[in-house]
């Protein structure tokens, strides 16, 4: 019997984020056809339906309207296995992303994704061979797609070359769907930052950054930190302490390019949030995280 390797790629969204997701799935049922069977695929998503988030009492469009939206987006998965997930306790994407943690312990390697992403038809299938080839150095790693230029120069080492002499912060102007996509040959090569005083890896959580499981699981992602902001910062930071204090092999690749963007220029979700009480706690939820960054990486050995 051929063992395939497993692969979980994890979402989160917000209700007024739904239209987005629902690209997102549809793109990613594109992809579906260029893949070989090689892996096995389980797409997890979890919205939000928090009181804490929105209050549906205040708000003119109804619970009802996004989950009957949501259950009809998770019927065009039907090319892996699919939990699409309802929760309350779940408030942001760090939730989500321990909890898949958690929850799938059994995973080879785990997708971080943020629905408005655009990529291309060839992504899902270059994350498998990526994965093969990345396995043969080590057991833990990092691969991240190339970018365009984004808010600093700390980026530089993920910008894909048709792209590094565009100013910083290109990233909010530019046609995502127009620069991502495959830019030349693909290569795995390895990165590193080089940047002093900061640590070699670098990588943004939602660009679809594939993790092998047995480095998420060495790390870990801390109760403290709540909901939402530096889990990926942390794993960074908590990878290079290993790499220097302990002596472990860690490292970081990148799928040269092959290109994925944020959507920046044209999303829009005022169609939705004129419509919603909405409380916006991510900079409560991130200063929780900021609070107990430090002790929780001092507690890495």
């Amino acid at each position: 019997m051929i063992i395939k390797m497993k692969i979980l790629l994890s979402v989160f969204i917000l209700p007024y984020e739904i239209d987005d997701l629902e690209m997102l799935v549809g793109r990613l049922k594109d992809c579906s056809y260029r893949l070989d069977g090689a892996c096995q695929w389980t797409l997890d998503v979890t919205m939000c339906l928090s009181e804490d988030i929105i209050n549906w009492r205040r708000s003119t469009l109804p619970k009802s309207y996004f989950l009957e939206k949501f259950q009809k987006i998770s019927t065009c998965t039907d090319w892996c296995d699919k939990k699409f997930n309802v929760s309350t306790d779940i408030k942001g994407v760090v939730g989500q992303r321990r909890r898949t943690l958690n929850l799938y312990s059994d995973v080879d390697a785990f997708v971080w994704a943020d629905a408005d992403i655009i990529f291309c038809d060839e992504l899902l299938k270059y994350i498998q061979d990526s994965l093969f080839q990345a396995a043969e150095f080590g057991s833990m790693f990092v691969i991240s797609p190339e970018l365009v230029r984004l808010w600093d120069s700390t980026w530089d080492c993920l910008v894909n070359e048709n792209f590094i002499n565009e100013p910083v912060g290109y990233q909010a102007t530019n046609d995502p769907f127009r620069d991502c996509g495959v830019k030349g040959r693909v290569t795995l090569d390895f990165v590193n930052c080089g940047v002093p005083g900061q640590p070699k890896f670098k990588f943004g959580g939602g660009f679809f950054t594939t993790f092998s499981a047995p480095l998420l699981q060495r790390i870990g992602i801390p109760e403290s930190f709540g909901h939402y902001g530096l889990e990926d910062t942390f794993i960074m930071w908590a990878s290079e302490k290993l790499i220097q204090e302990r002596g472990e092999k860690i490292y970081q690749h990148k799928m040269k390019n092959l290109v994925v963007c944020e959507n920046y220029k044209y999303r829009n979700y005022n169609h939705l949030t004129n419509h919603l009480t909405i409380y916006n706690r991510k900079e409560e939820f991130r200063k929780m995280a900021e609070k107990n960054f430090k002790p929780e990486l001092a507690k890495i050995t």
